[in-house]
């Protein structure tokens, strides 16, 4: 990997683990949740960084992609669990980390889910094959008495790509695939009470540009504006986009652009039997010794 590059990485990293940091003090008892994402976002251009997709903050059985729509009234209750998943970009190249608040204090579902993180993280060394580390994050969910989430999984990071082509599942599986040296992945583990597998629930929150297409409505083709070029092709929220058109305009434009597959839509996903879910993330580049960018 080239200093240059390498240097993107560590300073994205760095910056998502601080935004990270003050996200975690933003989370107190009847607290909107649409103000935490307006504070997370104001932190990262703050701090000379831009997004690289809305900040999910997603509550108890929501394991992700929720994010607020403009003058959300959801707030956080004292017994949540809070998942806050933060991505920061620097030129393009990502830091992708997330943790799991509770005001009420931390349990055996978050020290889970940590777990499962930290052992996994110890595995990202060139020649390990992905199967072997689902099946060490899956041995820690079941030492604990929880269940990994299956249908969730960590995935590769390139640049203005945050899901570049590999996952990383959370249980074993047959890949026989060997990480590589300066590959770049974002790990991210989940953990449940429940079943163990999330569903779509509801419309999408959030948003990214696939490709330009013709359509009807004049707003259809300023969110195609802004998604290519002031996002920047990646994900969005439909929140950032209300704030520029109204919000009556912008429901039936995203209907349209999703028609159309100009955009992909990303749903919420709620674990399957209504239990809570716990998550831990952080950004590794591959070396004998990982680097674990979104620390500091």
């Amino acid at each position: 990997m080239e200093k240059e590059i390498l240097e993107k990485y560590m300073k994205a990293g760095k910056i998502a683990a601080k935004v990270l940091e003050f996200g975690r003090s933003l989370i107190e008892k009847d607290v909107l949740v649409a103000e935490i994402a307006e504070e997370i976002e104001k932190k990262i251009f703050s701090l000379k960084a831009k997004p690289a997709f809305p900040v999910n903050i997603s509550i108890n059985d929501m394991a992700a992609h929720y994010h607020p729509v403009l003058n959300d009234k959801t707030v956080v209750k004292e017994e949540d669990y809070v998942k806050l998943d933060v991505g920061v970009h620097v030129d393009g190249y990502i830091g992708d980390t997330a943790a799991t608040i509770r005001i009420a204090g931390k349990d055996e579902l978050i020290e889970c889910s940590e777990k499962m993180l930290s052992k996994a993280l110890l595995m990202f060394k060139p020649g390990t094959t992905i199967g072997k580390i689902g099946e060490e994050i899956e041995n820690i969910a079941k030492e604990f008495k929880f269940n990994p989430i299956i249908n969730l999984t960590g995935h590769s990071l390139d640049r203005f790509d945050v899901h570049a082509g590999m996952t990383i599942p959370n249980v074993k599986n047959d890949s026989k695939y060997q990480l590589r040296e300066d590959e770049v992945y974002a790990v991210e583990p989940f953990c449940t009470s429940g079943s163990g597998f999330v569903k779509e629930s509801g419309l999408p929150l959030i948003f990214r540009w696939i490709s330009d297409r013709p359509t009807r409505l004049l707003e259809a083709r300023k969110i195609l504006d802004l998604a290519r070029e002031k996002y920047e092709k990646l994900p969005f929220a439909k929140r950032w986009v209300q704030k520029e058109i109204s919000t009556l305009k912008v429901e039936l434009a995203l209907k349209e652009l999703l028609a159309v597959n100009a955009l992909y839509g990303y749903n919420p996903l709620r674990e399957v039997s209504g239990m809570p879910v716990a998550q831990a993330e952080h950004t590794v580049i591959i070396k004998e010794k990982p680097i674990i960018t979104t620390i500091y």
